[in-house]
């Protein structure tokens, strides 16, 4: 082709048709013009496709993440409030203390000093803002809530603040009042009948026990506060979730 056109052009100044040979001139710029801004639009397009390739990838797998803290969410929930249940359950006990089986009662105390906690699964997020590719999604709205909700739902201090409380309230509480005694200690193997002078539990005690009471107060209150933060994050994350998909379908018709 672009032989046949030399030819041409030689024929034309060879012929001395001069203004022949300047539309023929003329005309082949424009044609290499047009050469060039048909390339430059066919690389763009296949760079515009890569990035939506590209983002479809990054939406799915956040919509991905996002389900994956709802699941973990509503299973926190499940779990700390069954676990109230039954703690309620033991406490109630305390109403006939000469019913109460103290080996049973101590081994199921444990769960005072049980929780549950929420980690986002962020790792997604976290890679695409250190690498830049949040700039992938168009949507400017759905973006700035991806970002709402990963500064949110990183915020852990309900979660942090219960787990302080357990370790340096709880645990010390339950050590002093259920489990420093005879009973506590033989339940860990430990008999030291012989060597200390622990007195048994009494659960009679127990019931008027204002430190064991605090103790309580400090494990419903904690988790119970858990469970409505929790419940915050998990609507947040519905909300995000649904706009997710929409935009998949919106790229993906």
């Amino acid at each position: 082709m672009i032989k046949f056109f030399r030819n041409i052009r030689k024929k034309l100044v060879s012929e001395n048709e001069f203004s022949k040979y300047m539309i023929y001139a003329i005309g082949e710029i424009i044609l290499v013009v047009i050469g060039i801004l048909i390339a430059l639009q066919i690389n763009n397009y296949s760079e515009q496709k890569k990035e939506r390739n590209k983002e479809n990838i990054l939406l799915t797998n956040l919509s991905n993440d996002v389900a994956l803290d709802i699941l973990q969410i509503e299973k926190n929930t499940q779990l700390s409030k069954e676990r109230l249940g039954r703690l309620d359950s033991l406490i109630r006990q305390l109403k006939t203390p000469n019913t109460v089986d103290k080996d049973v009662f101590i081994r199921k105390s444990y769960e005072f000093v049980v929780d549950q906690y929420f980690k986002s699964n962020s790792g997604i997020f976290d890679e695409a803002v250190s690498s830049g590719h949040m700039s992938f999604i168009q949507n400017e709205s759905l973006r700035q809530s991806v970002f709402n909700y990963y500064r949110n739902a990183k915020e852990t201090y309900t979660d942090g603040t219960t787990r302080q409380i357990t370790d340096e309230f709880i645990t010390p509480l339950l050590v002093e009042h259920v489990y420093l005694n005879q009973e506590g200690l033989a339940m860990l193997g430990i008999n030291v009948g012989e060597i200390a002078q622990l007195q048994n539990l009494n659960i009679e005690d127990l019931m008027n026990n204002k430190a064991y009471w605090k103790m309580i107060l400090l494990k419903f209150g904690g988790n119970q506060e858990q469970i409505v933060r929790w419940e915050g994050i998990r609507q947040r994350a519905l909300f995000l979730k649904e706009q997710l998909d929409e935009e998949l379908k919106h790229l993906n018709p």
